[in-house]
């Protein structure tokens, strides 16, 4: 029952801008060591992230980078099982500081207990780390990297616990699940384990039979009598005649405007919108999100706002998820959505440092609707055509038309980035500065009990428990 738990936290949408790591050692079911760290991402601070998890550009002033701290860091995880509560987000930040470092990547095996805890939990109403910490009593200072790893850790107790296994990968297993991997190669991702086609059965050996053939006559002449059908005798068995193959629907590719119905042409009770694109720019960071929004056309709240930092609604009916740097995923199960929600819309934005960046600059970018359960793709939409200044694009909606579903196209820029999408559908969110400005009015004194919990200097000094 050994194994380690991390949670990072982000400074900005990019993955490589890790600004603080906790990390919580399991021995023998119990936790041993515990590890916070403040980083220093040497990149920008969204306002939208410091109000996520509090962490100010002043508070990682003088910390050691992700570079430097990594020595420190790496036997911690080297050949270990790691768990994280979407593992998917953290394994990302993992590999992106790595790839930036231009170091390796470490063998391990990891988990995810977001993804153990939809499984094994479904009487909750969500599975996200504070309400699965509520559920066991676990106490959470929710964003908080130290915490959050904690929490992930006791989790996985309680259902080891529960379910009377006692090795995680095991537990895992049991869940139709295998655990994802990190090599010096490369990775794999924690999914759920391919089923077994059934075997058919052979078919019974049978004596050949005497098979008597139709043999349609010749369309006679009108008015001519009918000629009765002869029959052929054969006394050598004949194989069945082949099935006509069957016909290959062209996935339909939507045009702007154009609008279909969930539940008529696209028969899916789960849905996913796998959003795909090719960069030309590196330094760029596109990504999707979803906005749930009620009569007036706002979010209600912050967490009808489904992004890469709050990556499930309320009621658990759109989850985020990001497969590949360059793809996003938006599950949605529209049948759970509160009847307050009528409109989802999709959006595609740019991060990053590039000067001049727009949406001309991303190849290919398309939007696909697949149904879960199934995985046949059902309509596509390249929304990427035609577009050049803006830094957002708001991809298309799903509406509810007359007690149905539907998605319209739409394909359109909207100016300002991901902000000005923010405030168009009611969210407010300060502009960086003034967000940190504000935060650090009160961070002198965050700072000073920061520096006490903190490591300050490598390596770290572990907390005996």
């Amino acid at each position: 029952m050994d194994f380690t738990a991390i949670d990072f936290e982000t400074a900005n949408s990019s993955r490589s801008s890790a600004c603080a790591l906790g990390l919580v050692q399991v021995r023998n079911g119990v936790v041993t060591a515990e590890y916070d760290w403040l980083i220093d991402p040497r990149q920008r601070f969204d306002g939208m992230n410091i109000a996520i998890h509090g962490i100010t550009p002043s508070m990682v002033k003088g910390k050691p980078t992700f570079a430097e701290l990594w020595p420190t860091i790496e036997p911690l995880l080297q050949g270990e099982i790691v768990i994280a509560h979407n593992a998917s987000f953290d394994m990302s930040v993992l590999r992106y500081c790595l790839d930036d470092s231009l170091f390796s990547y470490p063998d391990f095996k990891y988990m995810c207990t977001y993804l153990l805890g939809k499984k094994m939990l479904q009487e909750l109403p969500s599975h996200k780390l504070n309400v699965v910490s509520e559920h066991f009593g676990i106490r959470l200072k929710h964003h908080d990297a130290l915490d959050d790893a904690r929490a992930s850790a006791l989790i996985l107790l309680k259902l080891m616990e529960q379910w009377q296994q006692f090795d995680p990968l095991l537990l895992a297993g049991s869940q139709g699940y295998q655990a994802g991997t990190m090599y010096a190669g490369g990775y794999t991702a924690f999914k759920a384990s391919p089923k077994k086609a059934a075997k058919k059965p052979a078919a019974p050996k049978t004596a050949a039979a005497k098979t008597e053939i139709p043999v349609s006559p010749a369309v006679p002449d009108r008015g001519a009598p009918l000629v009765p059908t002869q029959r052929l005798t054969s006394s050598a068995g004949l194989p069945a005649a082949t099935p006509p193959a069957p016909e290959v629907q062209a996935v339909p590719v939507l045009v702007r405007g154009q609008r279909v119905d969930i539940g008529g042409k696209l028969s899916a009770s789960r849905i996913l919108v796998s959003v795909e694109w090719d960069s030309t720019l590196s330094a760029m960071e596109p990504d999707t999100s979803a906005f749930l929004l009620r009569e007036t056309g706002r979010c209600g709240q912050d967490q009808d706002f489904v992004f890469y930092g709050n990556m499930e609604d309320p009621s658990g009916s759109v989850f985020y998820s990001k497969p590949a740097p360059n793809a996003g995923h938006l599950h949605l199960q529209l049948a759970k959505l509160p009847a307050s929600i009528t409109r989802i819309a999709l959006t595609f934005t740019l991060y990053g440092e590039a000067s001049g960046q727009n949406p001309g600059q991303i190849n290919n970018a398309s939007a696909s609707l697949i149904d879960s359960q199934t995985g046949t793709r059902l309509a596509s939409f390249p929304f990427g055509l035609g577009l050049n200044l803006e830094t957002a694009v708001v991809i298309g909606e799903f509406y509810r038309h007359k007690d149905k579903w539907r998605f319209v196209a739409i394909g359109e820029g909207f100016p300002g980035g991901l902000r000005a999408l923010c405030n168009h559908y009611g969210l407010e969110v300060e502009p960086p500065e003034a967000a940190a400005e504000s935060a650090a009015e009160s961070a002198a004194t965050i700072e000073t009990a920061e520096i006490v919990r903190t490591a300050g200097s490598i390596p770290p000094s572990a907390r005996k428990s």
